[in-house]
């Protein structure tokens, strides 16, 4: 069972009113929903206090202390041992898959230098469905003994295999830059390049960056998803927590960054008009 906190601060009166309010006591109010086989446990917590005193929820969260589903405006101080629910990895299906749509749409596909940034090594099943659209791919990765193995599956079934190196300087000629987690180095790329990531950007990359990412929900889920949580970070919960991994087949419908949304559409109109002008 997954399981939601939303906290909820009674606003403090003037007069005995606010005299009154100082004598109630903080109290949780539990829902239970189900939806296409998840169950989440939605617990309210009304607050009269200045400060929640989330100690007291520690038997009716139990052993979901450590993943809470709830809003990032939450804080749990440390000695009450509550942790907020993270995990990137549905957003970085929703960043790979709407990459691979874009590459889908291409007629040029095949003229594209198309890079993965990957330090860590953990996306490199995705290397086999950039490949099908470019013979042309640099993976930059800290594990490059992962990406070898895919490499040779890869050339065993295609007849070709990517680039895999350390060096970040191989993305700076790159037309589209796909790194499905939250880029926290810089690397090399240029004003042009088309990057689809996961997360706001921790360092400065040259680019048109794309991170964030919008869909629709499937039918059900929206009725068990609370008012304050975005749908992504709930589909994510559902994802990781509730196994509901259908949900990594989704393609976003939009994108957006620091300053701009854009439809699959409007986005590949662009990526298409800049490599036409480099052609």
């Amino acid at each position: 069972m997954l399981t939601a906190l939303t906290v909820k601060k009674h606003e403090r009166r003037k007069g005995m009113k606010g005299l009154v309010d100082r004598l109630k006591r903080d109290r949780a109010v539990v829902q239970v929903k189900r939806a296409r086989g998840v169950y989440l446990k939605q617990i309210t917590y009304i607050s009269y206090g200045r400060k929640p005193r989330f100690e007291k929820l520690e038997k009716i969260i139990g052993d979901s202390k450590n993943r809470i589903i709830c809003s990032p405006k939450i804080d749990f101080h440390d000695e009450c041992g509550f942790r907020r629910f993270e995990n990137s990895d549905f957003t970085a299906r929703l960043c790979t898959n709407l990459a691979i749509c874009l590459l889908s749409m291409c007629d040029f596909a095949e003229k594209l230098k198309i890079g993965i940034y990957d330090p860590d090594g953990r996306d490199s099943e995705f290397l086999k469905y950039v490949m099908k659209y470019s013979s042309d791919v640099t993976v930059v990765t800290n594990s490059p003994d992962v990406y070898y193995d895919e490499n040779e599956l890869i050339m065993e079934n295609m007849g070709a295999c990517a680039t895999v190196t350390k060096r970040t300087e191989e993305l700076e000629l790159c037309q589209l830059i796909i790194a499905p987690r939250t880029i926290e180095n810089t690397f090399s790329s240029n004003d042009k390049t088309l990057i689809l990531t996961n997360g706001r950007p921790k360092a400065e990359v040259l680019g048109e960056i794309y991170y964030k990412y919008y869909f629709k929900m499937p039918n059900g889920f929206d009725r068990i998803k609370p008012q304050e949580i975005e749908t992504e970070y709930f589909c994510s919960a559902l994802y990781s927590l509730g196994r509901q991994y259908s949900l990594g087949s989704i393609v976003p419908t939009m994108c957006s960054n620091f300053s701009t949304s854009q439809t699959v559409k409007s986005l590949y109109a662009q990526f298409e008009k800049i490599n036409k002008t480099d052609d």
